[in-house]
């Protein structure tokens, strides 16, 4: 008989039953910050646990003093941490293994041994001290505090060896953060820098993987656009990656090279973004385009459905933009004196379609000035932008985590392409129509 494992937190929705409980779960009246819930079960039946963890009130979007983005620092979200400030705390995995958080980083900078100044010793430093805060913030995420607390009272015997964990599940409480996009009630994945800690935690246990996204098999050919000796354009399917990454088993370029050789990468698009991607087939013709995008040449159009309407029948956003540091790939708000880079969106509402529940929502044109990762769902969501997220956008919009179910996608769409040829250097156009599903 297999034992059941249970779905990560990081890439899997909820079930129904698991956000059932989770809004049972007594959340302290005016509380700002995530909540967390761990359903298990044993031979008394099914039991839930939750944890919360509050967020400062300088950060808080509503009424706090840090409702404005520009008034933000660097150092006050991701403040680095030397080895002395590491928490001497000791945790237990599901083998009932304990450890120590110092022991966890040492073996986690094992490859990476100290260097001297003149070598890059300074820089290395400062990553690992960014490194160091991020696993001591995570030991705070609900799910590594659930988890950890889980594998302390089953060593203990507080409760039984056979107890079989069901599911895990985080969500946001309250106003949203100044710098990023969060919606009360909403469902995310725990941040990304607890997942270190939480793979730790769940070595024992009978924890599930976070699965790929897409495999080959689900996008058997793809819809070329153009074709010559040196680029091929195609239209590009909403939940495959544009190249080869961590998490995915497949991606577009992949695919593409079984047909057509080797390519060269030019630009790409979010996995969850479909439309017009290019790629070259020669080292001349990957030169030529990489200056043209770097020259600002390419002229690009998107087509995003919004999950509202917007006040304004067009515009232009200028917010720069982040890595969130203990939430890659998130991007967030910062001004460009704390380390944000400049960018800037153009917009115009194309149309209003009604979904079949009666809802209204907008098509929109954007025009992206800059390339910035996630440049778009976050100028479209942000309060400073247009403020409405894009349909589908498990990131940024207020479904969360929820969008990653099947039925739904990213409603966004790079619609044209226009750029010079990278031997005529005459320009050439592409346009891929969107299909975004009703829902």
């Amino acid at each position: 008989m297999h034992e059941i494992l249970f779905p990560s937190p990081f890439g899997t929705p909820p079930s129904p039953e698991l956000v059932a409980r989770a809004r049972l779960v007594p959340v302290p009246e005016g509380f700002t910050g995530r909540a967390g819930v761990l359903v298990f079960e044993d031979e008394a039946g099914m039991h839930a646990e939750h944890a919360f963890e509050p967020v400062s009130r300088a950060l808080c979007g509503a009424g706090g003093e840090g409702r404005d983005w520009s008034t933000l620092r660097a150092a006050a979200l991701w403040p680095g941490m030397s080895r002395d400030e590491v928490p001497e705390r000791t945790l237990v995995d599901g083998r009932g293994v304990r450890f120590t958080v110092r022991d966890f980083l040492k073996a986690m900078f094992e490859p990476y041994p100290d260097l001297p100044e003149m070598q890059g010793g300074r820089e290395l430093e400062a990553r690992k001290a960014g490194w160091r805060m991020a696993v001591t913030d995570a030991l705070t995420s609900p799910i590594v505090a659930l988890v950890a607390a889980r594998n302390e009272a089953a060593v203990r015997g507080r409760i039984s060896g056979n107890a079989r964990i069901i599911g895990l599940a985080e969500w946001w409480c309250g106003p949203t953060p100044a710098h990023e996009i969060r919606f009360d009630g909403t469902f995310y994945p725990p941040r990304a820098a607890a997942k270190w800690l939480y793979e730790r935690l769940v070595e024992g246990l009978p924890a599930a993987p976070v699965s790929a996204i897409a495999s080959e098999e689900d996008f058997e050919t793809l819809p070329v656009l153009y074709i010559d000796d040196d680029i091929v354009v195609i239209d590009k399917p909403t939940r495959l990656a544009s190249v080869p990454g961590v998490r995915e088993t497949t991606s577009a370029k992949e695919i593409l090279e079984k047909q057509f050789g080797p390519l060269r990468i030019v630009h790409r698009l979010d996995m969850d973004t479909s439309g017009v991607l290019l790629f070259a087939r020669s080292l001349r013709a990957e030169k030529a385009l990489q200056e043209s995008f770097r020259e600002g040449l390419a002229m690009k159009r998107y087509v995003a459905r919004l999950e509202g309407v917007p006040e304004q029948m067009s515009g232009r956003i200028e917010l720069p933009l982040a890595l969130n540091r203990l939430d890659r790939p998130r991007q967030c708000v910062l001004s460009e004196a704390e380390g944000g880079k400049p960018a800037a969106t153009d917009w115009e509402l194309l149309r209003v379609e009604t979904m079949p529940d009666g809802r209204r929502k907008a098509l929109v044109s954007l025009w992206p000035e800059t390339g910035r990762t996630h440049q778009l769902r976050v100028h479209c969501a942000h309060a400073a932008g247009i403020g409405l997220p894009i349909d589908g956008d498990s990131f940024y919009g207020s479904r969360g985590i929820l969008a990653e179910e099947k039925t739904s996608r990213l409603c966004l769409h790079a619609a044209e392409l226009t750029i010079p040829h990278p031997t005529t250097g005459i320009p050439v156009h592409f346009e891929a129509a969107e299909a975004f599903p009703k829902f």
